[in-house]
């Protein structure tokens, strides 16, 4: 389970949010990939992919393999891979297995070659890429695409009955299942909230006053379900006031992705106990949150054992030096000393 977000600032910066929930302990490190320079991918179950970047890219490594789940590249595109159960990806190009991306490394492709969302659309439509399952991902990890660029685009591309299905994101919003559409049409349901308070109301000669600050917002959803975290990010996003600067938005997107942080234990799942699992459960947690400014090409990451953020400038990054590494996220310390 995961949220996906943008939003703007007064200066017109552009910041994309994006957590990650999953069940298994993904080992996500910082990866970086630099341009021009050709290397093969290494996933997992021996599945490789051949990769030359036109752009250079930071993002988040899954089980320190090539494998990117989200990131950020030096022209600007934002993406990242969410859960979406049922999907099905297309079928390969038999003659031109160089057209055939697989579906693990689709972040990896679209950061690596694509400056916006058009450019990832055209892609898809004129079949210049099909995205193909592989052994392993296309068994336990059906994804769907949120794709943002600096000019504030957004788009959502779901893999459905074989078929790439590219939608435009009027809200700038994603989470999981049901498919994007739906999560659209069941806005309308909660048209009701507002971020004012109510006012109080004579029953009979009972002058009913509200409880306190807040209650233009009672019936927002709560819960970790992603129809839930699709309503209460988009309303609260709809409601914030706007940041003013770049780094008043990037602090902003923090707070919205606390609005839907899932402490560990708090969702459980009972699976077949193993050797690597032998309690039987399994705790869907937010694992890490990352905050992109797309317009400054700044990547900040922060990890579920602290609430410290780690920046990379990519603006300001030796591409050439770190290409292909893996940076790990310290997690030790929880807070800064204030007087020393």
């Amino acid at each position: 389970m995961c949220t996906d977000f943008l939003i703007q600032a007064a200066d017109g910066t552009w910041v994309n949010g994006r957590s990650m929930e999953f069940g298994t302990d993904l080992h996500t490190q910082v990866y970086i990939r630099a341009p021009n320079v050709t290397d093969v991918l290494q996933g997992l179950d021996d599945e490789t992919m051949e990769l030359t970047p036109t752009y250079g890219f930071v993002g988040t490594s899954s089980f320190r393999t090539s494998i990117c789940t989200d990131g950020l590249n030096t022209a600007g595109l934002s993406t990242g891979a969410l859960w979406l159960p049922g999907s099905q990806y297309q079928e390969p190009k038999l003659f031109h297995s160089s057209k055939n991306v697989l579906c693990g490394f689709f972040v990896n492709w679209m950061l690596a070659h694509c400056a916006s969302t058009d450019d990832v659309r055209h892609a898809l439509e004129n079949d210049e890429i099909r995205v193909i399952g592989d052994k392993w991902l296309d068994k336990v990890s059906p994804l769907h695409f949120p794709v943002h660029d600096a000019n504030g685009n957004s788009i959502v591309i779901e893999f459905l009955e074989g078929k790439a299905v590219i939608s435009d994101n009027p809200v700038a919003v994603l989470t999981n299942r049901p498919t994007f559409p739906w999560q659209l049409d069941n806005l309308r349901n909660y048209v009701n909230l507002s971020p004012w308070d109510t006012d109080s109301i004579m029953l009979g000669d009972l002058k009913a006053e509200n409880t306190g600050h807040g209650t233009g917002l009672a019936g927002l959803p709560g819960n970790a379900t992603p129809p839930s975290r699709f309503v209460r990010t988009t309303y609260l996003k709809q409601f914030a006031l706007q940041a003013k600067t770049a780094a008043d938005a990037q602090s902003q997107a923090f707070h919205l992705l606390n609005a839907v942080d899932i402490p560990l234990g708090t969702v459980r799942t009972k699976t077949t106990p193993s050797i690597l699992n032998p309690e039987g459960v399994e705790y869907d947690y937010t694992q890490w949150a990352v905050v992109k400014d797309i317009t400054n090409r700044i990547f900040n990451i922060r990890m579920y054992s602290s609430p410290l953020a780690w920046s990379i400038d990519l603006k300001n990054l030796d591409f050439s030096a770190l290409n292909g590494q893996q940076i790990p996220v310290p997690q030790e310390q929880v807070a800064l000393p204030l007087l020393k």
